[in-house]
């Protein structure tokens, strides 16, 4: 489960205090279909259900993945986050990697910039924080950073400016480019797409595809049958059951995912790439290989402590029994 940090959580409820439930209901129902129908957040009130049933969502799916890749992460300085909304990245990122010093946030939206300033001011010192208002798929080149993000901004592009836009976030990240969609249809087709641009540029898969290969799920994909995506659940907070009138104390989030690196990288384990099935005596575990196949793998309890291993292992998670 991935928790917001208590100082945004505190500074979201400050936010949404004045806000009468009914109309944080109706805003985030109202956000909810426009984005059904394709459409973007228009309203103020767009923006604050955004904030209550949106952000901790789209933290949680980031502040996952980069418990993915911390190995990689640990000794990186810089960061540019691309199409930045709130800011839920940059608190992932803090929190995330040590020697992080310098965020740099791009964000059309003049007022999701300003409330994103109002939630990241002094909250994440010592890491300098700088805001830009910028049309990113109107931009020729983006400053150098040694982790570019693009976090749930794809989906809002046409495909001639998707290709744009991942071509110039790839030329300005330094080691590690990471892309997160909805973990729906739509959202890894996008990332589907990405990845090819992205290896015809060189780029090397670090997660969560333990190869280069094509997508095994691809042919699946393109009978309506399955497609590439993981889950993490969210606790929700008192703003978040209000905007979504909701009893349960949690929800989950599906994403999919990936992570790009400028240079050549040890290949990674196979992943795990469906909730694991726990069965009595054995555990069954699907998974995408090393060597670009799909494969059902049933540790069995007569494997003693690769089986006691087995049991432990999430959704997501690399695998070396």
């Amino acid at each position: 489960m991935e928790s917001l940090p208590l100082q945004l959580s505190n500074a979201i409820d400050r936010q949404l205090a004045s806000l009468p439930s009914n109309k944080l209901r109706d805003a985030c129902f109202d956000l909810s279909q426009r984005y059904i129908q394709g459409q973007l957040i228009k309203t103020q009130l767009h923006r604050q259900a955004y904030m209550a049933a949106r952000l901790p969502a789209t933290y949680g799916a980031t502040r996952q993945v980069f418990r993915r890749i911390e190995s990689f992460l640990n000794p990186l300085k810089t960061l540019l986050d691309l199409g930045a909304g709130m800011g839920s990245l940059a608190w992932a990122a803090v929190d995330a990697m040590p020697n992080l010093h310098h965020i740099t946030l791009f964000e059309r939206d003049v007022e999701m910039l300003r409330m994103g300033q109002s939630l990241t001011l002094n909250n994440l010192d010592p890491v300098e924080i700088a805001w830009c208002r910028d049309d990113i798929t109107q931009a020729l080149s983006f400053p150098s950073h040694e982790v570019v993000t693009l976090s749930y901004v794809l989906n809002e592009l046409s495909p001639k400016e998707l290709a744009h836009v991942v071509h110039r976030a790839y030329e300005a990240a330094d080691k590690i480019l990471i892309l997160i969609e909805p973990g729906t249809p739509k959202g890894y087709s996008n990332i589907l797409m990405a990845r090819t641009l992205l290896i015809n540029q060189g780029g090397h898969i670090i997660a969560p595809c333990p190869h280069q290969e094509p997508c095994p799920l691809a042919p699946a994909f393109k009978e309506g049958k399955d497609w590439c995506h993981f889950r993490v659940r969210i606790p929700r907070g008192t703003y978040h059951r209000r905007a979504k009138d909701a009893s349960l104390p949690y929800e989950d989030e599906k994403y999919s995912y990936l992570v790009v690196s400028k240079g050549d990288q040890a290949p990674t384990a196979d992943r795990i790439i469906k909730a694991p099935i726990l069965k009595t005596g054995h555990v069954i575990l699907d998974l995408c290989t090393q060597n670009a196949q799909l494969e059902r793998r049933i540790v069995s309890k007569s494997e003693g402590e690769l089986y006691a291993q087995a049991r432990d292992y999430d959704w997501g998670d690399e695998w070396t029994g």
